[in-house]
């Protein structure tokens, strides 16, 4: 306590305050500790405190001073149970002072000094608006209306109600495992055009809504009240919200789960439902609008609302459970008290931890939380950068202030101003130098740049075997492999249509010459349309010749022959265009790959080296020569295998149903491997790398973050 502190106490030492009549105090108990929750029912506040700041509390009846009441709560202190101090005193007092439940004259003065510990009030008035993604308003008091609902909560919340809820989840689980290749390339092929997004913005608000009111009326259930309800602008998108803090004053911590877990109950029922509609039903509106429906109700709920490392319905479940109030504060004091015990070496530095166990989870909480939230920020201002360029940099950049700058901008101010570091700011100042020392030389630390990507084994079009028209096959060809030579006809198609066309345009000729020859001496003019029609129908007939010379597919190269599906029936009918098998040459392979067009730019660097890794030999790297780059970008894949349908890393297109066509363009590399090719590689799957030489990690990460931005905007 500095001398400021105790002038200030003495200032405020002889007052008398008493708690106001309509301030409730409800015990619990968190981990064998028992705490005390002041509930003020006119204004719907909690306050939370421990053992000791309630010896404070409990003696705030109007007949003792604040001086005669830090040396009632001390006596009978030892070793173990630190006893209280002046300015822990005052800190109980301003945080009672700020939430209005004192009753008595205070001066004007010690208003001030109370105001001087505790600036909560005006700071959570300017918090809505210092935040972009959650404005609050409120808007009604629902409790008349849960009332009427209230025999519909007693069935949720009861046993059979429970029973319903999982049946009809585990239902969800095994439709959707049996479908999950349609649902998982359902799910990864939404575009989000205008009728979409107009579907989302509808259901949205209507999930929300009954995700709210399972909150309400778990609360009625269990005894409690609701008296606000409004809405939050969340990233500028109106949600609707009930206010559940009633629920911190049940005793029991299950009810205060699952009170907390309600919303995520009645969103998960609704996309087990949602995703049972998406099963049975044919595609359409109806098939469309379900699948909406379940990933806003389970993916984004799993990822937003379940999850305790974001202060959603997730963190307050968690911290019932596991009986620890204030996870993350008290979190992020714990990180505070490591810096100023054992860095700074400031003794009287106080730990939050206060029952065995909690020290893990401060670790852990605060170790994933502040990484996860960042991550999550950015993501928002990236989305919103795409569709909205100015209000994603906005969001951007108070996502940087927030939680990189500001946080960065108060612990300087704590070397340079506190009390606290009066004799160690040397100290101090040493230890943040090493650390920016530390941290700029990780940044400027050379590190490998690689370029991953996936490939096929290339056959080139002479080593490919097409058919050049459409036909049955006549003789069935085996699967066996054999040598062929160049022109070795392979398969034998048979179309009669064709046949039956090139008798008709035979007869056709035959007829136009002999009329040729009696028109020619009665006029010229006949006889030159005569001509004419007879090179018209030469050609054609010459066409459908080249056409019936292409029923025997003949090969184009020397090799093996290795055909495509294995067996060609007899009478099985052929496509023009279609592949039918391959002629393996004895020569060094060509891996033709894909590279994001991020990476491209890589490729010009003097020294770049590549290994490739086939599918069928995982381990085994072979050292490969880039021999071509294809100048322009493209989106037609080498092969469907590559695509996120088939295995691969390439994001598709989905209104290609053949699976080939990339959703983003890229650019197409030819790589050659010394070693012969098998003919079981052939268009397998191969793992390339390329190699880039070194290159500091601080801009490796600078240019991930540059294109990453000018991949949105350019979506």
């Amino acid at each position: 306590m500095t001398a400021d502190d105790e002038i200030l106490w003495q200032y405020v030492a002889e007052l008398r305050p008493q708690l106001r009549a309509q301030v409730q105090i409800v015990v619990q108990n968190y981990r064998a500790e028992r705490w005390y929750l002041l509930q003020d029912s006119s204004s719907g506040r909690f306050i939370r405190m421990n053992s000791s700041a309630y010896q404070v509390l409990g003696r705030l009846n109007g007949e003792y001073s604040l001086r005669e009441i830090l040396a009632l709560s001390n006596q009978g202190r030892n070793e173990e149970n630190q006893a209280l101090t002046s300015y822990d005193v005052l800190r109980i007092l301003a945080q009672l002072h700020d939430a209005d439940v004192l009753k008595g004259a205070i001066p004007l003065s010690a208003q001030d000094i109370l105001s001087r510990y505790n600036k909560n009030l005006r700071f959570r008035r300017l918090r809505a608006l210092s935040n972009p993604l959650a404005l609050k308003i409120s808007l009604l008091d629902p409790d008349r209306f849960l009332n009427v609902l209230q025999p519909l909560g007693r069935f949720i919340f009861s046993s059979a109600g429970a029973v319903i809820w999982l049946i009809t989840l585990i239902c969800a689980v095994l439709l959707g495992s049996s479908q999950f290749q349609a649902l998982s390339s359902a799910v990864l092929g939404l575009s989000f055009g205008s009728a979409s997004m107009v579907s989302v913005w509808l259901l949205y608000p209507m999930i929300k809504i009954l995700h709210e009111l399972g909150h309400g009326l778990a609360i009625k259930t269990f005894g409690g009240e609701v008296h606000e309800a409004g809405i939050n602008m969340l990233v500028f998108f109106p949600v609707p919200y009930v206010d559940g803090s009633a629920a911190w004053a049940f005793r029991d911590k299950y009810k205060r789960a699952l009170v907390g877990a309600a919303g995520i109950v009645v969103e998960l029922y609704l996309a087990a439902i949602a995703l049972i509609i998406w099963s049975l039903v044919e595609p359409g509106v109806v098939q469309d609008m379900a699948l909406y429906t379940f990933i806003i109700a389970s993916i984004s709920t799993l990822l937003f609302n379940a999850n305790p490392l974001l202060r959603f319905d997730g963190y307050y479940v968690l911290e019932d459970l596991i009986e620890i109030p204030n996870l993350a504060s008290r979190s992020r004091r714990f990180y505070l008290y490591l810096v100023q015990r054992y860095l700074l070496n400031i003794n009287s530095a106080a730990s939050p931890v206060t029952a065995r166990g909690e020290r893990g989870w401060f670790i852990c909480y605060g170790l994933l939380a502040p990484f996860y939230r960042l991550f999550i920020l950015f993501t928002i201002a990236i989305y919103l950068t795409s569709e909205f360029l100015l209000i994603g940099a906005v969001l951007a950049g108070w996502a940087v202030m927030m939680q990189i700058i500001s946080p960065l901008y108060r612990a300087v101010m704590f070397l340079l101003t506190s009390p606290t570091m009066q004799h160690r700011r040397f100290r101090g100042g040493m230890i943040s130098g090493l650390f920016l020392l530390l941290v700029c030389g990780g940044l400027l630390l050379p590190m490998s740049l690689t370029t991953q990507a996936q490939g096929v084994v290339w056959m080139d079009d002479n080593s490919r075997i097409v058919a050049g028209t459409s036909g049955f096959i006549s003789p069935e060809v085996k699967p066996q492999e054999r040598q062929v030579e160049v022109g070795d006809v392979v398969v034998q198609l048979d179309n009669p249509d064709l046949l039956v066309e090139q008798q008709v345009l035979e007869s056709r000729l035959r007829e136009l010459r002999t009329r040729q020859v009696a028109v020619r001496q009665e006029s010229r003019i006949q006889g030159g349309m005569v001509v004419d029609e007879i090179r018209a129908v030469e050609a054609e007939l010459a066409r459908l010749n080249a056409r019936i010379g292409q029923l025997d597919v003949r090969t184009n190269a020397a090799g093996t022959l290795v055909l495509n599906n294995n067996l060609l029936f007899q009478g099985e009918f052929i496509s023009q265009g279609d592949l039918l098998a391959y002629v393996v040459q004895q020569r060094a392979q060509v891996i033709r790959a894909v590279i994001p067009q991020e990476r491209i730019g890589l490729l010009g660097r003097e020294a770049v080296t590549a290994d490739v890794m086939f599918a069928h030999q995982p381990g085994r790297r072979i050292h490969a020569e880039i021999i071509r780059q294809v100048p322009a970008g493209s989106r037609i894949l080498p092969s469907a295998s590559l695509g996120l349908n088939s295995g691969g890393n390439i994001r598709l297109d989905p209104a290609d149903p053949k699976g080939q066509t990339a959703a983003e363009d890229f650019f197409v590399i030819d790589l050659i491997v010394p070693e012969i090719m098998d003919t079981d590689q052939i268009m397998s799957r191969v793992y390339v790398r390329l190699d880039h030489g070194y290159e500091p990690v601080g801009q490796q990460l600078l240019r991930s973050l540059q294109q990453l931005f000018l991949r949105q905007l350019n979506s």
